[in-house]
């Protein structure tokens, strides 16, 4: 597993997307080649270049009227899912249709949205949209039983990538129960039928892909999971309200309005106040609110930079919030490398005024109340900033707190905010930072993070919540060593991130 993650964390979700679905797209018009598919591949090929034209083009004219940053994925993404799921152009009328129904998604991402964001998923939107003006309904050939398993292998590593396995599962049991029952209550064989349940329909596609947009999802793992219910419910029953079958596309509509009413309603911009140096190669970006800009310490948002240069993972990023809600600014604090990304160099070249788009505020990673409680931080290198958040609330809250931040890093020059840490011992934060390189004469702790060290540093480990920050492999080691000491799962909270 940690050898997938490694090469998950080398693109961001939206270019996996590209890939993926790229691929899905290529094998599919390779079986139509074979014979394997029903389909012309002359007529696939022809209906990716509509839709990619009436996206691309879309998606650009709407960018520049709204002035926001044009997104080099978005539309590509919107175009590979729409050629996916509806009926191929076999002829001039079928062009215009396609071709509408990409004019339509991309325009509702701008259209059909809420100070900037969008309410729902914009191809699921305009798919939806022609099928209950009855021009033409969705096919979702895409659950073909002969792509089923490159659209599960795809579908999973995206579901990994995000860390959705809870929203993904129960849709995928409310929706395989309710259809076994009812098989079950009209008395169609449930085992001759399943299989068609499994791999020969929207299933698949809809639960991976479809279903785990981030912008049209609640942002909380408790409401997704209500979210993916709800989608599955009325994906399985299938219900016909007056002259509207109630298919696919349209169950997914019905859960991104449920998800708007329980979700954070903004995408705005940030204006550059100043640049902190705070470590060797941390960096803290200081911005200036939005109107209406409110967040919970230790929750992350996406960020995206306009007019960077291409390279594999785009101009948008997920970070955490630096700052604490009682500031009056939002931070943010990015390690850089050499060389770094096209969207790290963008950021390295803001300049003071300089904005930067948010939105998609979303994290389970809070305090929640939990503040009177013993807890126990752990972060590695840039994990450290939900911590900084936290700390940084307690501080002006004026709370008393019993923590341990324990914060790993590779070399004693690495260490960030660490003057806001020592001022919080006096409200009960004890900071224990831990340097993982050979002694150099600091006077660090120098060690690696196991076992050992942990039931050393917190001796009262079981009657603690834990919290786990930093990359992939340290959060899920660290996981690993505290189930070991007899840490009960639900006592331990993480915050994957996946590399930038």
């Amino acid at each position: 597993m940690n050898s997938i993650d490694s090469l998950l964390n080398r693109v961001t979700m939206y270019r996996l997307l590209v890939y993926g679905l790229g691929v899905i797209s290529f094998i599919a018009i390779f079986l139509a080649v074979i014979g394997r598919l029903p389909m012309d591949p002359l007529h696939m090929i022809f209906s990716i270049g509509v839709l990619g034209a009436a996206c691309l083009v879309t998606e650009f004219v709407m960018a520049k009227i709204w002035r926001r940053p044009f997104n080099a994925e978005s539309w590509l993404i919107t175009a590979l899912i729409i050629f996916l799921i509806f009926p191929m152009a076999n002829s001039v009328l079928g062009a215009v249709t396609l071709g509408v129904v990409g004019i339509v998604s991309s325009a509702s991402k701008y259209l059909i949205a809420w100070r900037g964001k969008h309410i729902f998923n914009p191809a699921a939107f305009a798919v939806g949209l022609v099928g209950i003006l009855n021009i033409e309904t969705a096919s979702w050939w895409v659950g073909n039983s002969a792509l089923w398993p490159f659209t599960l292998v795809f579908g999973l590593l995206v579901v990994r990538k995000i860390r959705r396995f809870s929203m993904l599962i129960a849709f995928a049991t409310t929706a395989i129960a309710l259809q076994v029952i009812t098989f079950v209550a009209t008395g169609v064989p449930v085992l001759a039928n399943i299989q068609s349940v499994l791999i020969a329909s929207p299933l698949i596609f809809l639960g991976t892909i479809m279903l785990t947009e981030p912008a049209t999802m609640p942002p909380r793992r408790s409401l997704q999971v209500v979210f993916a219910v709800v989608v599955a419910i009325f994906y399985a029953e299938a219900w016909k309200v007056g002259p509207v079958v109630i298919y696919a596309e349209i169950a997914l509509l019905i859960g991104n309005v449920f998800a708007f009413i329980v979700s954070p309603k903004f995408k705005t911009s940030l204006r550059l106040q100043g640049i902190q140096k705070i470590s060797d190669r941390v960096y803290n970006y200081v911005f200036s609110p939005g109107n209406g800009f409110t967040f919970k310490a230790g929750q992350y948002m996406e960020w995206t930079l306009p007019h960077i240069g291409f390279d594999a993972r785009g101009n948008r990023r997920s970070f955490t919030i630096a700052s604490s809600p009682t500031e009056e600014t939002v931070q943010l604090g990015v390690k850089f490398y050499n060389p770094s990304s096209a969207y790290k160099y963008g950021l390295s070249q803001m300049r003071i005024g300089d904005e930067i788009y948010v939105s998609q505020l979303a994290g389970n990673f809070t305090l929640n109340g939990r503040e009177n409680k013993k807890l126990a931080f752990i972060a590695g290198g840039i994990g450290i900033t939900p911590f900084r958040s936290m700390v940084k609330y307690i501080i002006d809250s004026k709370q008393q707190v019993d923590i341990t931040l324990i914060y790993v890093v590779g070399s004693a020059n690495e260490i960030a905010y660490e003057a806001l840490f020592h001022e919080a011992a006096q409200f009960g934060v004890r900071f224990v930072p831990i340097v993982t390189t050979v002694n150099t004469g600091d006077n660090y702790r120098h060690a690696q993070l196991d076992e050992k060290l942990l039931s050393e540093l917190i001796s009262d480990n079981l009657e603690r919540t834990f919290y786990i920050s930093g990359p992939n492999v340290m959060v899920d080691s660290t996981k690993h060593y505290l189930k070991r000491l007899g840490v009960h799962r639900r006592f331990i909270k993480t915050d994957h991130f996946s590399g930038y």
